[in-house]
């Protein structure tokens, strides 16, 4: 069974359907819940890099 996402005002996450686009073909054997975990993985990492940037961009060198 597929998950089903239903729109959420208060998220900015990418659509099921991009995040197959830009996976390629690595996406064409996965579930859309597969797919969606790789998305809130991706958007944790991404969230830990710019914490990380700022942290840096705060130290004086």
């Amino acid at each position: 069974m597929e998950l089903v996402e239903e729109p959420d005002d208060k998220s900015n996450s990418i659509p099921i359907a991009r995040c197959r686009e830009l996976l390629g073909d690595e996406a064409e054997a996965l579930t859309d819940q597969e797919v969606a975990l790789i998305r809130r993985h991706a958007e944790t990492m991404a969230c830990v890099v710019v914490e990380m940037y700022l942290e840096h961009a705060r130290i004086p060198e």
